[in-house]
Order: C-alpha cells, then structure tokens, then sequence
C-alpha cells in the first residue's frame, strides 16, 4: 500500500512538473509573439501583406507615392502568383487596378539585390502578359506601374522618389508606352508628404504613425483587436516570422562554423578541428576567441 502511495505522488509530482513546464512555454511563446509584434514595420514583407489587406491602406500609400488624391481601387491581390511557362514566374506582393483600369505593382524590398532595374523590367513584362487578351489591340493595353518601396536609396543618385520613363534620346520626349516604374526610398525623409509615409514605414509604434489610416490599421493588428479571422492570420503570420528566423539562424550558425573551420585549417591545428565537430562548448569557446 505504502509502495502505491508512493508511486501515485510520484505521479502526481511529474504531472505538476509538466504543467508547470508547459506553462512555462506557454509563457515564453506569449513573450517571444509580444516581443515579434511590437518590432514589426511596414517595412517587413511579411506584416506588409497583413496590412495591405484593408484596401484603404493601399490606396493611401499609392496616393501619396504618386501624388494622386482621387485615386480609387477597383480591385486588390496580394501574393498574385505570375506563372510563366517559358521562364521564371513570380509572386507579387501586391497587384491592383483602380476605377480607370490602370494597373498597380506595389513590392517592399529590404534587399537591394531584390530591387534591382532588371527586376522591375521583368515585373512590367509580366504584368503586360497576364492582363493583355488575346485578340485585344495593342492600344488597348493598361497603363501600369511598378512602384519598388526600398530599405535604402538602390539606385544611389540621392532621390526621395525615382520615377522611370522611357524617353526618345535626341528629342527627350517621352516615349509614351504607359509603362511606368518607381522606386520610393524611404532612407530619404525629407519633411513632405513622401517623407512622412517613408517615417512611417519605419515606425513600429502604431501611436508615432502619422497616418490615421495606417497607424489605426497597424494598431489593431498589434493590440490584438481582432476578430477571429483577423487572429488566425496573425498567428500564421508569427509562425512565418518564427520560421524565417530559425532558418536565419541556421544559416548563420553554419557560416560562423564554415569561417572556423578555414582559421583551423590555415593554423594547422587539426585536433582542434576534429574537437569543433563533437564538443559544442569547446567550439563555441573556439568562436569566441577567433571573434566568430
């Protein structure tokens, strides 16, 4: 009796321990999404595309990039997939058309190499692809931009706002093909309407946002004032964000591993090499001292 007694408050004590242990999770990822939701920005793919889901947010960020006040969407896709059977398809961030069917490309990129001019080329050839019909006149071809919203000034020339034409080279005129593309460079923050909105791109305070619009849309998301759809994609956002750090770290770790090992290799100190691949307190010791 005295054996079972024994046995069932073992029982009980590993079960207390589990639930302590689980609440205790259940705490740090509390903690871990607070701390992931209060650092987002616009400027964020990711939250980006959760904010671009109000269409008034979208149709605010192309009023004031294009300096067009009456500008009203028709229609709104984000994550618009091109496919492309004879080359490289692509997803677009955000892809739209106003009540004139002029045709919206909107893409944040915090990498200058994902902004590159050959990529906005391609973009517009796309876009021209999937919306012109077949048997349609070439006249009949929307006017579209792709308007790049960049981390910093990509095409270094000091612009707060670039905006692409082609132009016949002798006369300068334009060439008038109803191609159009920007690059918005919110490093530039000069005190006018285009460097408010590249301010709030930055912000991850909703209270500091100076657009109403953006800064009440930003706020519900991270305040949580949602209603049951709204936090189901905000938990799949947070996920997205969990993984993409993981895999980031990955990566680093292994480059930080990779650049020991080629120090090892130049100092010739084999056996420390083969330790790095069993003992992880000796290889983080070894990173440490090389200022990995």
């Amino acid at each position: 009796m005295k054996k079972t007694n024994s046995t069932n408050a073992k029982v009980k004590k590993s079960a207390r321990s589990e639930g302590k242990s689980k609440s205790t999770r259940k705490k740090m990822d509390a903690l871990e999404k607070k701390k992931i939701i209060a650092s987002l920005t616009l400027m964020d793919d990711l939250f980006i595309q959760v904010v671009l889901e109000e269409q008034a947010c979208t149709e605010y960020i192309l009023q004031t990039i294009l300096d067009k006040s009456s500008l009203k969407l028709k229609e709104q896709r984000l994550q618009k997939s091109l496919p492309n059977l004879h080359g490289r398809a692509l997803v677009l961030d955000c892809l739209c058309t106003d009540d004139k069917g002029l045709l919206y490309n909107i893409e944040v990129q915090n990498s200058s190499a994902g902004a590159i001019p050959k990529r906005a080329r391609y973009h517009a050839a796309l876009m021209d692809t999937h919306t012109f019909k077949k048997g349609e006149k070439f006249s009949k071809l929307p006017e579209s931009y792709v308007i790049f919203i960049t981390d910093k000034d990509v095409l270094g020339e000091g612009e707060q706002l670039y905006q692409i034409e082609r132009v016949i080279r002798k006369s300068g005129n334009l060439f008038k093909d109803g191609s159009h593309i920007l690059y918005f460079n919110t490093a530039s923050q000069d005190d006018n309407a285009l460097g408010k909105l590249a301010r709030d791109f930055k912000e991850a305070n909703p209270k500091e946002i100076q657009s109403e619009i953006l800064s009440h849309r930003v706020a519900s998301l991270k305040e949580g004032k949602l209603d049951r759809e709204g936090e189901k994609k905000m938990n799949v956002l947070l996920e997205k964000y969990r993984k993409k750090a993981v895999e980031e770290g990955m990566e680093k770790g292994q480059n930080r591993l990779a650049l020991l090992v080629g120090r090892l290799l130049e100092a010739g100190q084999m056996d420390d090499l083969k330790r790095v691949s069993y003992d992880e307190d000796y290889r983080a010791k070894l990173l440490k001292e090389f200022g990995l």
